[in-house]
């Protein structure tokens, strides 16, 4: 029985300080429906921060929207995706992470979820776009 407290312990302890190692958990972003040409637009984009309008109709009032570099979420949060008036889109503006710039030339992808990935990572280390829109960042 000491054994088991013992080894539950490590293990514990293990998790601990991989959490708390500050590296984000490694996830793979796998490709979801490619949203058609016109239902996406980036509207203005900085090196630190990109301002979508997005056309594609969600049946829930907020989403998990990030921008990956790659794997690697660069900016992300939730945002309700609740059209105003007899809009016909939702905007929604991604500041990048402290200390991250987009590179001019470079393809990012937006990637439009259901949960927040570190809520997935607890049971699988892919993460599901609903809908994903590729552009390059020019300045």
């Amino acid at each position: 029985m000491t054994s088991l407290k013992y080894s539950g312990g490590l293990i514990l302890l293990a998790a601990l300080a991989a959490c708390s190692a500050g590296k984000s958990p490694q996830m793979e972003y796998y490709r979801g429906r490619n949203v058609p040409a016109g239902y996406v637009q980036v509207v203005r984009a900085t090196e630190t921060e990109v301002e979508f309008r997005i056309a594609v109709r969600f049946d829930v009032t907020h989403r998990y929207h990030l921008l990956l570099d790659g794997n690697e979420p660069v900016a992300e949060g939730w945002f309700p995706t609740r059209r105003l008036g007899d809009s016909q889109s939702y905007s929604v503006t991604l500041h990048l992470k402290k200390d991250l710039r987009l590179e001019p030339g470079k393809t990012y992808r937006l990637c439009i979820g259901s949960q927040n990935p570190e809520a997935v990572y607890v049971h699988s280390s892919t993460y599901r776009c609903l809908a994903e829109y590729e552009f390059v960042f020019e300045i």
